[in-house]
């Protein structure tokens, strides 16, 4: 009987440590899927394990879009145009962040928020302090409305600013951002609630004045954080 009773309490510990491990309190923060292109006649970006740092092949892009077929065919905001595809289209499963440190009483604090697109013109906000998920994720639906032009010599990188409408998920809250690819992992992302406000904000950035922007800057989450 005894033998019998010690079985069963190894079971019940077993069980919950299971059910304790299937709702952790700190969370595995999420990397890139994708490189995105900054080429705004090629939509599909790299993938993480085939990112170089720097350039972008036609052959792995090549590759990439033989993988994701399904995906890029569910993309609510394609808007291929005869110039290109627009920047939303482009930054489908990527994920960015950006961190902050302060000292609080002496002590650390590490403070990180990631912005995380699918491939059906979704974004999920989430963030993190001191390495565990702070609140809820936050979930929104895009909309592309218009580009911000860009006078570059090269073209094919004339299209990696616009803006977008973003709807919130569950409060039906609307607002609109502008996103501005400085190179192919540095984002900008700004909001407000007009777009010419929004507008704005991106010119000032893609003119050089991003001091005082330093909050909207996020980088491509490309490997695990410490």
């Amino acid at each position: 009987m005894k033998r019998i009773i010690l079985i069963l309490s190894i079971l019940s510990a077993l069980v919950i440590s299971c059910n304790s491990k299937q709702a952790p309190t700190i969370g595995d923060k999420p990397l890139t899927t994708i490189v995105p292109s900054d080429d705004k006649n090629v939509k599909e970006g790299t993938l993480l394990s085939d990112w170089d740092g720097s350039t972008q092949s036609l052959a792995i892009n090549a590759s990439v879009k033989a993988n994701n077929t399904s995906d890029n065919n569910t993309s609510q905001g394609n808007t291929q145009t005869p110039e290109g595809y627009s920047l939303l289209d482009r930054l489908y499963s990527t994920t960015w962040y950006q961190s902050e440190e302060d000292y609080d009483d002496g002590r650390l604090e590490t403070e990180e928020e990631f912005i995380l697109f699918n491939s059906a013109s979704e974004i999920c906000k989430r963030e993190y302090e001191n390495g565990r998920i702070d609140g809820r994720d936050e979930y929104s639906t895009l909309v592309w409305v218009d580009d911000v032009a860009l006078d570059v010599q090269d073209d094919k990188k004339s299209r990696n600013a616009c803006i977008v409408q973003n709807k919130e998920r569950y409060d039906n809250d609307t607002e609109y951002e502008g996103y501005y690819l400085v190179d192919r992992d540095t984002l900008y992302i700004v909001d407000g609630d007009r777009i010419d406000d929004v507008k704005r904000k991106l010119n000032d950035i893609i003119s050089g004045n991003t001091q005082r922007y330093t909050e909207d800057k996020f980088v491509l989450s490309t490997k695990a954080l410490n």
